[in-house]
């Protein structure tokens, strides 16, 4: 894998691994991230909807991000317009965050901008777009 070249990478979690993205989940993953303490976890996801929430097209990797929230200081979801208002299976409440990072494709893809949940609720609520 990429990491496997890289002297400064020495810990890396156990668990499943998706083909693709190399997501890790699992027992074992979980076990790990519960060993370990955050001051920032940023989350990826399928999408972002008001009433649903965080969302994921593989449940048990939700299940890793909650292990993850729960020993993180603060938890954010990158997300682009793609994902705002998207529903996948897997659920884990907006509550859950502290806020939702905008990802454009500008600048190579570097979060852009940041909204915090409240204003991440008030953006669902009024049906305006996060431009």
């Amino acid at each position: 894998m990429e990491l496997s070249g890289n002297q400064a990478i020495e810990l890396l979690s156990g668990g499943q691994v998706r083909n693709g993205d190399a997501a890790c989940f699992g027992r074992r993953a979980d076990d790990f991230f519960e060993d370990f303490y955050a001051g920032k976890a940023f989350l990826g996801s399928g999408g972002v909807h008001p009433d649903a929430g965080l969302t994921d097209f593989y449940p048990h990797e939700a299940a890793t991000r909650r292990v993850i929230i729960a020993h993180a200081g603060a938890s954010y979801a990158p997300a682009d317009s793609s994902k705002l208002g998207t529903v996948a299976v897997g659920r884990l409440p907006l509550a859950a965050l502290d806020g939702l990072r905008r990802r454009t494709r500008a600048m190579n893809g570097r979060c852009q901008g940041f909204y915090c949940a409240a204003r991440v609720g008030r953006l669902f609520s009024t049906g305006a777009r996060a431009s």
